[in-house]
């Protein structure tokens, strides 16, 4: 039997089925006086969680949330520069609280090389990629970061008509289907 199951169990020997769920949700139907309580509640709870969050812990749950950001960006938004490699691996920094000479040193990667990245003037290799997985713990893994770089390359490649046409004017004897 599973462990919510036996719960349930236990718990219905002593309330109804209707207590046991009124337990475990916020009714709807409260007041607007006691739905602003219940959100001030809620805020003031946030608030102490927050003050006694370590500093590991506050590292840990903003990389988690830039992770999440990362992937939602990946799979449903449109190409931004705003959001690109480099956007986020400066806000990779700032959650560390490193300057970008430390991460440079850490990613043993040169100082100008990094910025350059972040700035957007360079892409970043593969094998950034799999450094930043090292540096974050493998929280954030190298395919999430290279996904990003592939992203602008997707983008590239749909508006950059200009070299499409420049490229396939120096293909010799190009295959022909239609009829």
């Amino acid at each position: 039997m599973k462990k919510y199951e036996r719960l349930f169990k236990e718990l219905s020997k002593q309330y109804s089925v209707e207590e046991i769920a009124g337990s475990m949700l916020i009714p709807e139907d409260l007041t607007e006086a006691e739905r602003k309580e219940a959100n001030e509640q809620l805020k003031m709870f946030r608030l102490k969680m927050m003050q006694e969050q370590t500093e590991t812990d506050r590292i840990f749950s903003d990389l988690m949330r830039l992770k999440i950001l990362m992937e939602d960006y990946i799979r449903d938004a449109p190409f931004s520069e705003q959001k690109s490699f480099g956007k986020h691996l400066e806000e990779y920094a700032r959650i560390l609280k490193l300057t970008k000479k430390r991460l440079a040193e850490d990613l043993a990667i040169h100082y100008t090389r990094l910025s350059r990245i972040i700035n957007g003037h360079e892409e970043p290799n593969i094998e950034l990629a799999y450094r930043l997985e090292k540096h974050s713990g493998g929280l954030i893994s190298a395919l999430e970061w290279w996904r990003l770089v592939v992203k602008k390359q997707e983008y590239t490649i749909k508006i950059d008509d200009e070299t499409r046409v420049n490229e396939g004017a120096k293909v010799k004897n190009p295959m022909s289907f239609a009829g």
